[in-house]
């Protein structure tokens, strides 16, 4: 059943007796729910209370029937979405009734900090598997939230004035998918990187408006990894070669996540090492659009070993992967390039670009052109003597004795 857009604004009913399996009540300007609304309702698996005016719930608004094996529980329901209202705390009783819940949804409130009472109230759902504090104005998690939720496999923290990964990340004990998408980070290093996640399967940090560089182990901490999505970054123009590495000094080598799909699309990167990825072969979708890449010999590898791959995998994707610099490659594309096997220049060990020369050097071409023969001309006329007027300027003795004599062409000697 769908109810939305009626204005309740006060539940103060009770739901009659009924099989519904999912009840959306969005929408409704609902700012307090009366004790035992849904008690009649113990098929109920689906409940919707996004986008209302909910400041304070009580425990007892989902308060079920008599159990003499629990506390007079809504027995079946597994989803509760209260996102887009106005909670900034929960009461630590809030759930006693729904202890089996697997998906909650708290995003869009201004929660601002999560408070004790938030963290006993979410502690008490040990069955819970998704978690949704999106844009909640938080900027770190406390260090217990996740220690309780033995099944927590998805969260997502996206939206949130976070500069760093939070710590706490490392009390989850399955967590699989994680959200950390539009945060405050701007780099992201070994030391404010990931903690240690052995479970994280799926990563998705996009539109982050102030990162610039994923430094080396930034990522290190995921080592079974398999999806990772890093995209419409407007700033981020570097990820290092062994952002994704785990190093192990004792033996000597790395550890590195096996990903099976990665998308960069859509950022500032320019160049990419051929060992960001354990192996490349083993992708199965890849999206490296809309970057300005550079069609120079750093980038080699993308034409000979990237390239079959990516149009394997690809195709339509792959051929649209196009050169931005230097400004003689611009308009070529990498499976142009592969197909050519074509092998790029390189910088020189100063990075000049020559290209960029192109002026300068016919100019100084033109004037050395201009400058011979007017030499020439000048060594030509010296000797004929043709600039007479020089000689009144020149003070040596013989110069003195050749005022008074001059040559005739019919003087003997």
């Amino acid at each position: 059943m769908t109810l939305t857009n009626q204005y309740f604004i006060v539940l103060n009913f009770t739901f009659p007796k009924s099989d519904l399996v999912y009840l959306n009540l969005a929408n409704n300007d609902i700012y307090t729910i009366k004790d035992s609304v849904f008690q009649n309702l113990q098929k109920l698996e689906v409940l919707i209370l996004s986008h209302n005016d909910l400041e304070l719930m009580s425990p007892n608004a989902l308060k079920g029937v008599y159990m003499p094996e629990r506390y007079e529980p809504l027995k079946c329901l597994k989803e509760l979405r209260l996102d887009h209202n106005r909670l900034h705390t929960l009461n630590t009783d809030l759930f006693e009734h729904t202890t089996d819940l697997e998906i909650l949804d708290l995003s869009y409130n201004p929660f601002t900090v999560i408070d004790y009472s938030t963290v006993i109230a979410i502690d008490t759902l040990i069955n819970l598997k998704e978690l949704y504090l999106a844009y909640t104005q938080i900027s770190t998690l406390p260090e217990l939230i996740l220690h309780t939720p033995l099944n927590l496999r998805v969260l997502d923290l996206s939206g949130n004035p976070m500069d760093i990964v939070p710590a706490t990340l490392k009390n989850s004990h399955n967590l699989t998918t994680l959200f950390l998408n539009d945060t405050n980070f701007v780099n992201l290093t070994k030391a404010n990187g990931f903690p240690l996640l052995p479970s994280l399967k799926v990563l998705y940090m996009c539109h982050l408006t102030n990162v610039e560089r994923i430094e080396k182990e930034a990522l290190g901490g995921l080592p079974n990894l398999e999806e990772l999505y890093i995209s419409d970054n407007i700033k981020l123009n570097y990820i290092d070669g062994f952002s994704l590495a785990l190093i192990d000094k004792e033996n000597d080598g790395t550890i590195r996540p096996f990903i099976k799909k990665l998308h960069l699309r859509n950022n500032k990167i320019a160049f990419l090492e051929g060992d960001f990825l354990a192996r490349w072969d083993a992708l199965i979708e890849l999206d490296l659009g809309m970057n300005p890449w550079t069609c120079e010999c750093e980038n080699q590898w993308m034409v000979d070993d990237l390239m079959p791959i990516y149009l394997k995998i690809e195709k339509e994707k792959a051929s649209l992967l196009g050169c931005q610099a230097p400004i003689e490659m611009v308009g070529y594309t990498f499976a142009e390039l592969y197909e050519r096997k074509y092998n790029m220049r390189c910088l020189d060990a100063y990075g000049a670009e020559p290209e960029n020369d192109a002026a300068l050097l016919v100019g100084v071409l033109a004037g050395i052109l201009i400058a011979i023969p007017l030499i020439l001309f000048g060594i030509y006329a010296y000797q004929r003597k043709w600039f007479g007027l020089l000689s009144m300027c020149d003070s040596s003795p013989a110069a003195y004795s050749r005022r008074f004599y001059k040559s005739t062409r019919d003087e003997d000697f």
